[in-house]
């Protein structure tokens, strides 16, 4: 799935109609990064969209320096006017299976992208983070995720469903949604929380959880 099957404009206003939890999910995500850094921590966002979670983070840590990370130039121009020129902030065009930018960073994040690769992709990109983390350092991933059986991702979807619906949602909007649905490849949180584990993080945990969709975290040891 690329990010121009989004358009960069309406990304934001669909969020929470689209995302079950979405508050809980990204303050999850936010409050575990503040805190685990400093209060001028350097924060490499992978798959940053339009900047969602990053402007966050900055709202929350302000003195913060982030490195918004996406394949989509017409996201990162979406981001690049929320950010609107701020200080302390790079954008870079660039794919979850490219060499990340040169840490360290305190923090990496990444929002609701990961699961756009192959399964072997996630390892390899797991294995990456660290090399470019502190000791110490966090990472966190909001994520869509996979039921551990089959008869519960079904409930998992009529719950997904019942949301959108009661979010009053547009019915245009979300056959979109289902559609660029097929190009998700979801794995479990016990699995990803196992890879992090095997990447090198010593301390792993699901931080929030609504059903198919997560906030999960791993720390290096200091």
């Amino acid at each position: 799935m690329t990010s121009e099957l989004w358009n960069p404009t309406t990304y934001d206003a669909l969020r929470r109609q689209l995302i079950p939890s979405f508050d809980l999910l990204y303050t999850s995500a936010v409050s575990a990064v503040a805190m685990s850094v400093s209060d001028q921590p350097r924060i490499l966002d992978l798959g940053a969209g339009t900047g969602l979670l990053s402007a966050a983070l900055r709202e929350r840590i302000p003195d913060s320096s982030i490195t918004l990370v996406d394949h989509s130039e017409r996201m990162l121009a979406q981001a690049r006017q929320r950010f609107d020129g701020g200080r302390g902030t790079e954008f870079v065009v660039s794919g979850l299976t490219d060499p990340l930018p040169a840490g360290p960073f305190d923090a990496v994040v990444s929002g609701l992208a990961i699961h756009h690769l192959e399964h072997d992709d996630k390892k390899k990109l797991f294995h990456r983070i660290p090399q470019v983390l502190r000791p110490g350092g966090i990472f966190v991933n909001v994520e869509q995720v996979l039921a551990p059986a089959p008869e519960l991702e079904q409930m998992y979807d009529r719950q997904h469903e019942s949301h959108v619906h009661a979010a009053g949602t547009p019915a245009d909007e979300w056959a979109a949604g289902r559609e660029r649905m097929k190009h998700d490849i979801c794995i479990d949180v016990d699995t990803q929380l196992a890879w992090l584990r095997d990447a090198g993080f010593s301390t792993v945990d699901c931080l929030a959880k609504d059903w198919r969709f997560a906030t999960y975290a791993g720390w290096l040891a200091r």
